[in-house]
């Protein structure tokens, strides 16, 4: 009896700092995507720029994002993880309400920049305690809930983000501030447990804080936001203007892809603890990148047929690649910095992504649905390609530690 009350006790202490991280990561995921149903009027309407200059918005915050990661690797031994998010939390309330004023797009983009350092930081710290809140055999579990949690956080904040900025588009940015004022509160309550994360281990003087093998790490994450970036900005656009595809299709189809990220996370996690991260990324990148080369069959089928079920093996493909991702190439017990440095490799693979469809939808001279059904085949197969090489250096890694 007391043994069986001891291990009760000791499921309550592993799975507290779980419900903690994973609250405040799903949290810290709502404010940053309020602003992308009403990002044209936010931007283009506000300020009167042009919609290719829109996209900077979205990529800009790269920038906070590197600078945030200097920031840290100075102050990652010196302060808490606790003074790291409350601080990240009031900075990126301050910040959004600096948006939320401003009347000059130089302005607005200079504290967007700002922003993303401190919404790395609150994104980075919560998954570093998913991460540690359990033993190894359930590390990609654990981080496939965490990736579920974000893409409900994700789904939240878009809704949210469309109701309350139908009258004024501004008004996101204060539901952000406010937001992250209640992420302050949350991390006050929660100081003790946030801050009883086993520490990591400390690299040697001259080494670089991520091992061979998070780099490449760091490597999958660039990838699979890059190509998310292109299935959400490039894909509806070149839709839109190719095959003059419906509202409704559109958003059946995108709407299954998030759906589908948001089940098979943590059921794929699992299936990586069990199997091995890296043949469930293998199974990950093939399903993605097979589903993006099948939408060349818009050239003999009609969208209505093609597109929702390619972007629903895409959904389920990228649910699979986030946990192993992780699962395969990055310890449980790494540092803030590291998971802070992989998070700053994901941001830059979006920001590359988002620039990368634009300068190829503005610079190549093809009408828009060839270049939807070249590009594409094109990309996922350079996805699997690339994972694939990504996934021999681990290997080649892992035969060369005696």
């Amino acid at each position: 009896m007391l043994a069986i009350n001891s291990d009760n006790k000791t499921n309550k202490i592993n799975k507290h700092p779980l419900v903690a991280g994973c609250l405040l990561l799903g949290l810290a995921t709502i404010p940053d995507v309020m602003v992308v149903p009403v990002l044209k009027e936010l931007t283009v309407d506000r300020f009167g720029i042009s919609e290719g200059d829109a996209h900077y918005f979205m990529a800009v915050n790269l920038l906070g994002a590197l600078l945030a990661i200097g920031v840290l690797a100075v102050l990652n031994r010196a302060v808490s993880s606790t003074v790291l998010l409350l601080g990240s939390a009031i900075i990126s309330s301050v910040l959004m309400a600096a948006m939320a004023v401003t009347t000059s797009w130089g302005a607005f983009l200079t504290l967007r920049c700002l922003e993303g350092g401190a919404d790395l930081m609150l994104l980075a710290i919560p998954l570093r305690i998913i991460a540690s809140a359990g033993g190894k055999e359930r590390f990609a579990g654990r981080m496939g809930g965490g990736f579920t949690v974000m893409m409900v956080g994700m789904a939240i904040g878009v809704v949210a983000g469309g109701k309350i900025g139908s009258n004024d588009p501004v008004m996101v940015l204060w539901a952000g501030a406010a937001t992250m004022l209640l992420i302050t509160l949350i991390v006050v309550f929660l100081r003790k447990t946030i801050d009883n994360v086993p520490a990591s281990p400390r690299p040697e003087p001259k080494n670089c804080p991520l091992l061979p093998k998070e780099w490449i790490g760091a490597g999958f994450l660039a990838l699979d936001r890059g190509l998310a970036a292109l299935v959400s900005t490039t894909l509806p656009i070149l839709l839109a203007s190719g095959f003059a595809i419906g509202s409704v299709t559109l958003g059946v189809a995108l709407g299954g892809m998030f759906l589908a990220l948001a089940v098979f996370a943590a059921p794929f996690g699992i299936l990586a603890d069990r199997c091995g991260g890296g043949k469930i990324r293998l199974v990950a990148s093939v399903l993605c990148g097979g589903s993006l080369a099948c939408l060349g069959l818009l050239i003999w089928l009609p969208p209505v047929i093609v597109l929702p079920p390619c972007l629903l093996l895409y959904g389920v493909g990228a649910a699979g690649s986030l946990p192993s991702a992780f699962s395969v190439a990055v310890r449980q017990e790494a540092s803030n910095l590291v998971f802070s440095s992989l998070q700053a490799a994901g941001q830059a693979g979006y920001a590359f992504g988002v620039l990368g469809g634009m300068v190829l939808v503005s610079v190549i001279s093809l009408p828009p649905a060839t270049l939807l059904t070249v590009m594409f085949p094109i990309a996922g197969l350079l996805f699997i390609i690339l994972n694939v090489l990504l996934l021999v250096g681990i290997r080649t890694l892992e035969m060369r530690v005696p």
